[in-house]
């Protein structure tokens, strides 16, 4: 009877009746579970939950997920909602929940206003918001922590950063004939006369400041492009967030959770976070959770000590099937494969996006995904006899650093010139971004000669963009030239699908000749002819 009174109280003070309403045109659904609450459910996206709040005589739908605020009609006694220009109609209709009672100060108290103030609370006010079960403060408190642990002194720049911010600083000093008398290196340095100069010439001033603001995105573009891994979380901070998980759910922050503490070793935690993840409705995390369970005690990693040999398979994911074979050479579906090796007492398979895929041995056998591209998949072995042989070595150098000024102009030209590899590298991915193919291909081939991985596997993608370019035979005459066959462009001869590439490359043709023969036939525009 309380319930069906909520609801007739409900309809009678212009809230949104309970239930579900579905979207016009399909795609999301709105479950209104009290007056002043629910959850936005669609076929692509975890289930965002939202409260309902009065303001200046109208209501608003505010979205605790992204802090989103929509306005929200009521129409129909109830029965439709207008929300921002999609409509909704009921379609199961369901007794209401009584409303919730917040604390004053609350987040919920004032949702609207407290995600409004967002970048202004302090991690203990984060903390009490996720535990009321806001999700955008729940996904937040990772990287607050990082924040609050962070050593002083940590958020100083680099030394690549400080080498960029210097080189650029000095490019525009003398292109802007700085004065000596304002260069603290130089003997004629005057503070007073440098105050003189630079009131009489604004300019300066000027362009001082924008050598300072373009040293400045220099230095960030570092980290764009090589950006330092995230700090580990604490043990004490973890389990707060595990036990964040357990009290509120929600499929995104826990996978999150789960993600951390899968990192950290901790994988009887990962499990459980993850279990709470597909209690929250994310049907992946239920596959995955489904297949570690069975595993019970057993979910502890062990030491590789050498490759895996035969065949493997999983229950989905990314990649659902290895098979071990001679010379570490693992097929992985699709005619692809890749090379394995044991490093630091994990198996690691190098892909073609320039990482590793990341298995660690179970005591059963099992292999257990650890990179973010297998993490949480079991694989198990199948049934079957195998042989393989040793895995093969190759004498790969490790990528240089050699030219740390390279992104300024003319840098990674003079490096590259006087054989520092960074500085082609550095050419080459220019070249790559401005789609100048063959260029970049030249670059890449002499980063490769030199023994660096990386400058093969590059060359190597040009052929994934270019249907102009084939680097099969440039790798080929490099591999041959070492008469161990043990130079890093064998491997990645060998672990290339150069069918795919070269179907791939075969279809750009084709597509190009096909809009060429279009523009041929293409009638010439007719000649008006109007009588006058």
């Amino acid at each position: 009877m309380f319930l069906l009174l909520c609801t007739q109280h409900a309809a009678a003070s212009g809230l949104p009746r309970c239930g579900v309403f579905e979207a016009e045109g399909g795609g999301t659904q709105l479950r209104v579970d009290g007056p002043d609450r629910g959850i936005e459910k669609g076929s692509y996206m975890s289930d965002r939950p939202f409260v309902v709040q009065r303001s200046e005589g109208s209501l608003s739908l505010v979205d605790l997920t992204f802090g989103l605020v929509s306005e929200l009609e009521v129409q129909r006694d109830g029965r439709v909602l207008q929300k921002d220009s999609k409509r909704y109609r009921l379609t199961q209709p369901a007794a209401c929940l009584p409303p919730v009672e917040h604390a004053s100060g609350s987040c919920l108290a004032d949702a609207q206003h407290c995600l409004d103030s967002y970048h202004e609370l302090s991690l203990p006010a984060v903390e009490s918001a996720c535990a009321e079960g806001v999700p955008r403060f729940c996904q937040a408190l990772p990287e607050r922590y990082r924040e609050a642990d962070q050593p002083p002194g940590s958020d100083t720049p680099s030394e690549a950063q400080i080498a960029v911010i210097q080189a650029t600083m000095e490019k525009a000093m003398a292109e802007m004939d700085f004065p000596r008398q304002c260069r603290d290196d130089d003997p004629a340095a005057d503070a007073e006369a440098c105050m003189a100069i630079l009131e009489e010439r604004p300019e300066l001033v000027e362009a001082v400041a924008t050598a300072i603001r373009t040293a400045s995105m220099a230095a960030s573009m570092v980290e764009v492009f090589s950006p330092a891994a995230k700090p580990a979380l604490s043990d004490a901070r973890l389990q707060r967030l595990q036990g964040l998980c357990k009290q509120v759910g929600g499929s995104d922050f826990c996978k999150e959770v789960a993600t951390l503490q899968w990192t950290a070793g901790n994988l009887q935690d990962g499990r459980a976070a993850l279990q709470v993840a597909c209690d929250g409705g994310d049907e992946t995390s239920c596959r995955q959770a489904a297949a570690l369970l069975q595993l019970g005690g057993e979910l502890v990693p062990q030491a590789a000590s050498a490759v895996p040999c035969g065949h493997y398979a999983a229950s989905g994911g990314l990649l659902d099937e290895l098979t071990f074979g001679d010379g570490g050479m693992v097929e992985v579906g699709y005619g692809s494969r890749v090379r394995a090796r044991v490093q630091d007492g994990q198996i690691r398979m190098r892909h073609e996006l320039g990482g590793d895929y990341v298995l660690q041995p179970l005591p059963n056998g099992d292999l257990l995904g650890l990179d973010q591209w297998l993490r949480f998949e079991r694989f198990q072995r199948q049934p079957g006899d195998a042989q393989c042989s040793a895995p093969l070595v190759f004498d790969a150098v490790p990528f240089p650093q050699d030219c740390p000024r390279a992104p300024i102009d003319g840098e990674a030209e003079a490096c590259c010139a006087a054989g520092r590899m960074q500085g082609c590298h550095v050419l080459g991915s220019r070249a790559a971004l401005g789609g100048k193919w063959v260029e970049a291909s030249e670059h890449y081939q002499k980063v490769c000669q030199a023994g660096i991985r990386e400058g093969c596997e590059n060359l190597a993608s040009v052929m994934e963009n270019s249907s102009r370019v084939d680097v099969r035979p440039m790798l080929q005459s490099l591999c041959d030239a070492d008469a161990g066959g043990r130079h890093v462009a064998c491997d990645v001869l060998a672990t290339r699908n150069w069918g795919l590439l070269e179907l791939g490359q075969a279809l750009d043709r084709a597509v190009q000749e096909q809009v060429a023969g279009d523009e041929r036939t293409r009638p010439a525009p007719r000649t008006p002819n109007h009588k006058q």
